[in-house]
């Protein structure tokens, strides 16, 4: 697995006209985004889901943080926490 810094150097990042002038955090988020298309290719929906569900509460948790409570607007469940 790549991290954030690697992909800065990432030529998708390097080789975009709109990243050449773009402030550094720009250019972090992107490489993010970067990241996180490269690990879920190939995933289902449900397989994504869960994947970030996961890396959201691993996020929560690093922070000292409780986790979020999920709620269920489809109108079949009132309320869901996980």
């Amino acid at each position: 697995m790549k991290t954030i810094q690697e992909y800065m150097n990432d030529p998708r990042l390097l080789n975009d006209p709109g990243m050449a002038e773009a402030l550094e955090p720009v250019r972090e988020i992107h490489a993010a985004r970067l990241m996180i298309q490269d690990e879920t290719a190939g995933m289902t929906a449900v397989q994504k889901s869960e994947y970030l569900k996961k890396n959201m509460f691993a996020m929560f948790a690093s922070m000292g943080l409780p986790p979020p409570q999920i709620v269920n607007l489809s109108g079949q469940v009132k309320r869901k926490i996980l």
